[in-house]
């Protein structure tokens, strides 16, 4: 018979993500700019900066420069450029995406994985979102916890012309579900103490 493991994938969150919306929001997709964007690790706390480069008025491109570190302490520089695609609107104008420097599929983030070199996509990085590797009852629950806490601070209004809000409504059917989660879960953890 075979063996069964789990192998846990890297996620999002734990890389360095640089998105097209933050190009944007930060001024960076008109004419020819450039920039410094940092952000800190979630999980090492440490802080990370990219210096950018961005034409858009010929041939669209970003220019990222950087350095990583590795774990001896040997540092490597990085200046390459990654083609920014163009898409019309439905009333005018053009959206920006990234295309991935490694398979050219058009995307609105890259990340740079934990242990990577070059900023890529989520498919060529192989990477999984947190709420995806949360398979145990007792992950999921937490998740619904959180996500329910995240709503009520959200929030402002609870009824609308006497009825309930789209939000007080999400956080009933959350609370609905953190009801069904939580009868198994007690049920095993009571089992587990009877011991």
């Amino acid at each position: 018979m075979g063996r069964w493991y789990c192998r846990r994938k890297a996620t999002a969150d734990e890389s360095c993500k640089l998105a097209i919306s933050k190009l944007r929001k930060d001024g960076m997709l008109a004419g020819h700019t450039s920039g410094v964007i940092r952000w800190t690790s979630s999980r090492s706390g440490k802080e990370s900066a990219i210096e950018l480069i961005v034409d858009v008025t010929g041939e669209s491109y970003a220019r990222f420069i950087y350095t990583t570190v590795d774990h001896k302490g040997n540092t490597t520089n990085y200046d390459y450029k990654v083609s920014l695609v163009t898409t019309p609107c439905n009333f005018g104008g053009l959206r920006y995406w990234f295309g991935c420097p490694h398979c050219g599929r058009r995307v609105g983030t890259l990340y740079l994985a934990p242990g990577d070199t070059y900023f890529r996509c989520r498919h060529c990085n192989n990477l999984s979102y947190h709420s995806r590797n949360e398979s145990s009852p007792y992950g999921i629950l937490g998740q619904t916890s959180r996500e329910i806490d995240k709503l009520r601070s959200e929030i402002k209004r609870w009824t609308w012309r006497g009825r309930p809000t789209r939000k007080v409504r999400r956080l009933h059917a959350l609370e609905r579900k953190m009801g069904m989660l939580s009868g198994p879960i007690m049920a095993r953890i009571e089992k587990i103490k009877a011991r």
